[in-house]
């Protein structure tokens, strides 16, 4: 999963390294906020966080913010739990773009953030074209069985659980999954039109939640 944090320095520039204690790459100003992504990895005399990908930064510089105190980007004036996920300019797995997801509960509460990632390497602004595997269209989508997982073998890391979009499209056959070749670099990297979570961890949370709270709405947004 992924978490917010801010840079809380004395006033001096953080170093990001490309690697846990390794060179430096970048700096942040004290404040700045970022996202955390996976576990805490301790080398040296500091523990280390990945904020992206080859972008590391100590954790004793950061303070994390509560899930309860960061708002959901919006409840789209649809009642229900929902999944709201947003493209970002952020890459991992050598050029899939990350979608910051949002699972959102029937109170408007944010239970818990993940990545999700769509469509293949070089592959990455959503077309209306069927078989282009380009990522999922933006908008918003309804699941066909709110609070099921089925299972489905192969690049559906054996879960599924289909949406059908409100909007028209040429394309279909869109649902929810995870993909075991995120991070293999072959011609499976990625998927071929769906919304997939890139782990096991992040597979297990989105699973948990989708039975557990009963998704309704699907939302697909481009971020700013």
């Amino acid at each position: 999963m992924s978490k917010t944090a801010i840079v809380r320095t004395q006033g001096d520039t953080l170093n990001v390294r490309y690697r846990p204690n390794g060179e430096i790459v970048d700096t942040l100003e004290n404040g700045t906020k970022v996202t955390v992504i996976g576990s805490p990895v301790p080398v040296g005399n500091w523990t280390w966080v990945a904020i992206g990908q080859n972008r590391w930064v100590a954790m004793e510089f950061l303070t994390f913010v509560p899930l309860s105190e960061q708002p959901s980007s919006t409840d789209f004036g649809l009642s229900g739990a929902k999944v709201v996920t947003t493209q970002t300019s952020e890459i991992i797995a050598g050029g899939l773009k990350v979608y910051q997801t949002e699972l959102i509960d029937t109170t408007g509460q944010v239970i818990d953030r993940i990545r999700c990632v769509s469509g293949r390497v070089g592959l990455q602004d959503p077309s209306e074209v069927p078989g282009s595997q380009t990522p999922i269209p933006f908008g918003v989508y309804t699941f066909d069985y709110p609070g099921h997982v089925e299972y489905a073998p192969g690049e559906f890391g054996g879960v599924w659980s289909p949406v059908t979009p409100t909007f028209e499209t040429n394309r279909g056959g869109f649902g929810l999954h995870y993909d075991p070749s995120t991070f293999d670099n072959n011609s499976q990297t990625g998927t071929a039109g769906c919304l997939a979570t890139p782990t096991p961890a992040e597979r297990d949370i989105m699973s948990n939640f989708i039975v557990r709270y009963k998704p309704i709405y699907l939302i697909v947004q481009k971020g700013h």
